[in-house]
């Protein structure tokens, strides 16, 4: 077995490749959280081109703290989307008719990039999605033995490339622009498959190797930072539950009834 540090190079080679291919001199919006996974593609990108990092987030959500003082530390333009309950609430619908789909963990999700596309000047935007199916990201791999853990990480990562993925790209297309994940590249991919398990999770600590990546990058704070969920980091999940509380319905109810809201604002 190789040392970890090598593991972490050659894996830090492909996700160069990977982000060259993406980026190549041009200039990109990165969808940005100041976590481990998309530092490192603003870090890496940032080697190839000009980076412009965007965050959304209620006022003090966790994603803008961070994500603010990490812009800060790789010297790169940031660009704050201060959202408030209205604006989440008037793109709730809009999103859900696009994705076709109102389950409020999957709106929540993806609220960030639909907020962030329509937003950004540049044409190409870059993701970090991927890194938790490939190195072992989610907290319930955890509970898992070597085989559950195989197999799970194997049945994430499919139905992200099934599901998630085509769901992320209808949403740029809708607002003109093409949207990117080096870590789901198919070179980033089979370097992943040639980890040892302990490479991705070793006792309670996860994404290992994607932490060694950070630190040859000279990110050591990044590399030690906790992972926090996308819908609970920007405060959309937060707003969600709480406008579904106002109009007495269940969470999973939200949807319908705004458009029911609707449509009872367009009668005569």
């Amino acid at each position: 077995m190789l040392p970890s540090v090598e593991y972490a190079d050659q894996l830090l080679h492909s996700i160069r490749n990977a982000t060259k291919e993406y980026v190549s001199g041009g200039t990109v919006g990165v969808l940005f959280s100041g976590g481990l996974d998309s530092t490192i593609i603003a870090r890496v990108a940032s080697d190839y081109g000009h980076v412009m990092l965007y965050t959304i987030g209620t006022e003090g959500a966790h994603d803008l703290l961070t994500s603010q003082k990490t812009a800060v530390e790789l010297g790169l333009k940031w660009s704050p989307i201060i959202l408030d309950e209205k604006m989440i609430i008037a793109n709730l619908l809009p999103l859900s008719r696009l994705l076709e789909d109102s389950s409020p963990l999957l709106l929540s999700y993806e609220m960030p990039l639909f907020i962030v596309a329509s937003h950004a000047k540049e044409n190409v935007l870059l993701s970090g999605q991927g890194a938790d199916e490939l190195f072992g990201g989610y907290s319930r791999y955890l509970m898992m033995d070597d085989d559950l853990l195989a197999k799970g990480m194997k049945n994430d990562l499919e139905n992200l490339l099934s599901h998630g993925i085509a769901n992320e790209r209808r949403i740029a297309s809708y607002f003109d622009k093409s949207i990117f994940h080096p870590y789901l590249h198919a070179e980033v991919v089979r370097q992943a498959s040639l980890l040892p398990l302990r490479q991705c999770i070793d006792g309670q600590s996860r994404k290992v190797v994607l932490r060694d990546v950070a630190r040859l990058l000279g990110l050591d704070q990044v590399a030690d930072r906790p992972k926090k969920a996308a819908q609970y980091g920007s405060g959309v999940m937060k707003v969600m539950k709480a406008e579904a509380r106002r109009l007495g319905v269940e969470l999973r109810s939200l949807v319908p009834a705004l458009e029911g809201n609707e449509k009872m604002a367009l009668l005569p």
